[in-house]
């Protein structure tokens, strides 16, 4: 009978399994199973094979090479099965004193152990010893690198001991999983020592181990764990204030704001330590994130707030929760200094959560900032840190992604839209920011409108995402990044009162800022409402209505650029668009020129002017030929003709003459020439002619 080809396909297959290098397979062993011609290899057969290798983990290796020869259909082979337990008893037990039998039970409690925890675990045995003789005995395996030391063992010896340890009192386990938590617990390791003490199923263990590492494991994203523990405890104990709170702040990091809140009404202690507090203040804050009333919350707090209470979880979580606060409300400065105030805490606790939301606020702060570089450069360390902290699963990391594909978008750069939607729909299958989700809903619709087959209902889905909600607040900012666009997606779509319900809802949550009136005077303009158009615009052009996002005043002088073309004052259009140029270059606003009146394209296009031949001009021109918005309305064939004769200082009367036309018509031909360029006299002409190649 061959056996090799089966096991070529197994050797790998239970390789994987095994999870361990200490279980590689090698030839010779491969060629002491041949020798064994197929047949089922029995416990006296292994011993026998054993004795020619080294250590009990080699003959385990044969035995699990003869049964996937031979039981190649059935589950992963485990610790506790009766073949496996027969070996350990025979070939690893039985060569072991009671103590060193007894140390292998106790410390096998944890996935792995330090000789300190070993020593605590063994009621103080001689653990070095102990371990050096189970290291010399090939049983016990260690992590290099680490300092102390780390050891393990096989996790199909772990699993045999398992079930040596499950034949004690329940007491003698219950004792070994609490001293393991409190072990942990002391040094910092929060989620083994909160598995122990669950595992312990002693209520005061789980609610001391809670009350000491749970707020840390919020921070560090394992809120679902503490729902776990909390819900094995009895109900008195459940009722606690400080348990309750730590259910609120679970709830909230799970995104179920509502069952956090009914906590919250029924825990409510104003009597209760500066610790407690300052906890009850970050739960208000990050409810009100998650419901809305964030205003009211972050009047709640008072200036007393600043100070620490010298709980770095706590004041971690609260500062966290107060830059979130400050950056809905549109208070950037507070938001960032809160933020870099969490983000140091969270660094010294070892909260990961924390320091990457910290980062992500930082990060979006920027972008409202309208400093797209500062962007890119902080998702790149973002990213790095990141990769050091695991590339743990995290909404706000996330989003920060989500901006970095913006930076492109807002330039009219070539952008990996696929990128941004998957990152856009992994938050919001997430479900754990709903309020965030819903805004990238809108994202995703706002990128991919133009493709839309049913335009009504493309824009009803931009009115449902992106229209501001006071129960599902988002920031302030936000909405004023993304209005400009959402509105000349309305009117693209052919939606002019979905888009006036838009900027109405979008007024409500802004309030009277230079944002909204640029996007007031867009609607009027698309419209033909060119007087209500200048008078709306007017407080934001001479500074008297401020705009929360820099980019918002883009808008405004190309707006305004449209108004002066249309009022038949070309000069002054040049200079407002040049305006928006030079307002544009530092950052690269590019896509707002996509979007602005055909008049100002085609402004831009002629280069008549000093202001529209700057190589940020020329960078724009060819972003817009690049995604088809350059839009010129072409010279006919005889204004062509015209305009090479203007370029030769020809007269009106020998132009004329030349092409056998009435000077009238001549005069209408060049009337049409200066307006299709956006010029108005012979030396803008010149510049233009030149610019299309026309002498």
């Amino acid at each position: 009978m061959t056996l090799i080809p089966v096991a070529r396909r197994r050797i790998a297959g239970i390789a994987l399994e095994l999870d361990n290098d200490d279980l590689a397979f090698t030839p010779a062993e491969v060629r002491s199973l041949y020798r064994a011609n197929g047949y089922r290899l029995s416990q006296g057969e292994i011993s026998a094979i054993l004795q020619r290798t080294e250590g009990w983990a080699a003959g385990l290796r044969l035995m699990l090479l003869a049964r996937a020869e031979h039981h190649a259909d059935e589950r992963p082979l485990r610790g506790d099965a009766p073949a496996v337990v027969d070996y350990f008893l025979e070939e690893v037990f039985a060569d072991l004193d009671d103590e060193l039998r007894d140390f292998l039970v106790v410390t096998s409690v944890p996935d792995a152990f330090t000789l300190e925890l070993a020593t605590v675990l063994a009621d103080g045995a001689p653990a070095a010893a102990l371990v050096e003789r189970l290291t010399h005995l090939h049983v016990l395996m260690s992590r290099h690198g680490d300092e102390p030391v780390w050891y393990h063992y096989h996790p199909l010896l772990r699993e045999f001991l398992a079930g040596r340890l499950a034949e004690r009192a329940h007491t003698v386990v219950e004792r070994l999983e609490k001293e393991a938590a409190e072990w942990f617990a002391k040094h910092e390791e929060h989620l083994p020592a909160l598995r122990h003490a669950t595992l312990s199923s002693d209520p005061v263990c789980i609610s001391v181990i809670l009350r000491r590492c749970g707020m840390q494991l919020i921070l560090t994203g394992h809120a679902e764990r503490v729902i776990e523990a909390i819900a094995t405890m009895p109900a008195p104990l459940r009722s606690d204030p400080a348990v309750q709170m730590l259910v609120a702040a679970a709830e909230l990091a799970r995104g179920d704001a509502s069952a956090a809140a009914a906590v919250l009404a029924a825990s409510r202690d104003r009597n209760g330590s500066a610790v407690q507090r300052r906890w009850q203040a970050g739960l208000d804050l990050h409810t009100a994130v998650r419901r809305g009333g964030i205003v009211d919350a972050l009047d709640r707090l008072g200036t007393a707030f600043d100070a620490v209470t010298g709980e770095s979880q706590v004041d971690t979580y609260a500062f966290l929760q107060a830059a979130m606060g400050e950056l809905y409300v549109g208070h950037l400065d507070r938001a960032e200094r809160y933020a870099r105030f969490a983000g140091d805490r969270a660094r010294m606790v070892g909260a990961i959560a924390a320091e990457l939301q910290s980062s992500a606020i930082l990060n979006t702060s920027a972008l409202f900032r309208g400093r797209m570089r500062d962007v890119l450069d902080s998702a790149s360390q973002l990213d790095a840190r990141w990769c050091e902290l695991g590339t743990p699963d995290d909404a706000f990391y996330e989003v920060t992604r989500v901006w970095r594909a913006w930076v492109p978008y807002e330039r009219l750069q070539t952008v990996d839209a696929d990128r941004t939607l998957r990152e856009a729909t992994a938050i919001i299958d997430s479900g754990s920011e709903p309020a965030i989700a819903r805004g990238l809903r809108g994202l995703v619709v706002l990128l991919t409108h133009e493709r839309a087959d049913d335009p009504r209902a493309a824009a009803i889905a931009l009115l449902d995402n992106l229209s501001p909600r006071d129960d599902m607040p988002l920031p302030l900012h936000w909405y004023a990044m993304v209005s400009t666009f959402a509105v000349h997606a309305f009117d693209r779509l052919g939606e002019p009162t979905l888009r006036d319900r838009f900027i109405a809802d979008a007024e409500h949550a802004l309030g009277a800022t230079g944002d909204v009136l640029v996007l007031r005077a867009i609607a009027a303009l698309h419209d033909h409402r060119h007087a209500s158009a200048r008078e709306t615009l007017a407080p934001v052009l001479d500074g008297s209505s401020r705009c929360l996002l820099p980019a918002s005043l883009v808008d405004a002088w190309l707006v305004e650029a449209a108004l002066d073309v249309h009022g038949g004052d070309p000069v002054r259009a040049q200079e407002s668009l040049a305006t928006a140029l030079s307002l544009a270059e530092p950052e690269e606003h590019v896509r707002r020129f996509a979007h602005a009146d055909p008049a100002v394209v085609r402004l831009l296009g002629a280069r008549a002017t000093s202001g529209t031949r700057t190589h940020f001009a020329d960078t724009v021109r060819d972003r817009l030929a690049s995604a088809g918005a350059l839009v010129d309305e072409e010279l006919t064939q005889r204004e062509r003709i015209v305009l090479r004769a203007l370029t030769r200082n020809s007269t009106l009367r020998q132009i004329a003459q030349q092409e056998f036309i009435s000077p009238n018509t001549v005069k209408t031909h060049v009337r049409n020439i200066y307006r299709k360029l956006g010029v108005s006299d012979r030396d803008g002409v010149m510049a233009a002619a030149h610019a299309l190649g026309i002498e």
